[in-house]
């Protein structure tokens, strides 16, 4: 599995395991009120050991809904507030 859903409170959230730009990396897709589909994604670096793989297959393993709920709340408190356009 490479990817998960979750139908939410606050919408829908997509988690994604992929090769990032830099790292493997877990990114959690949504879209807030006011903008469009914004992401935020958790990097895993390779250490001497050189498992950052193992670590992000880890943290997309141990994200369920909970999870994505708090990091997705967690990144909204910290937006500025958009202004909503009128109909």
């Amino acid at each position: 599995m490479f990817a998960k859903l979750f139908e939410t409170k606050i919408g829908q959230i997509l988690v994604k395991l992929d090769d990032g730009e830099d790292a493997p990396e877990v990114r959690y897709f949504f879209e807030p009120p006011g903008l469009g589909v914004c992401s935020v994604a958790l990097q895993f670096a390779d250490d001497s050991d050189g498992e950052a793989w193992d670590k992000a297959e880890h943290a997309f393993d141990k994200t369920d809904e909970g999870v994505a709920i708090a990091m997705v709340e967690n990144v909204i408190t910290r937006l500025p507030s958009v202004p909503v356009a009128e109909a």
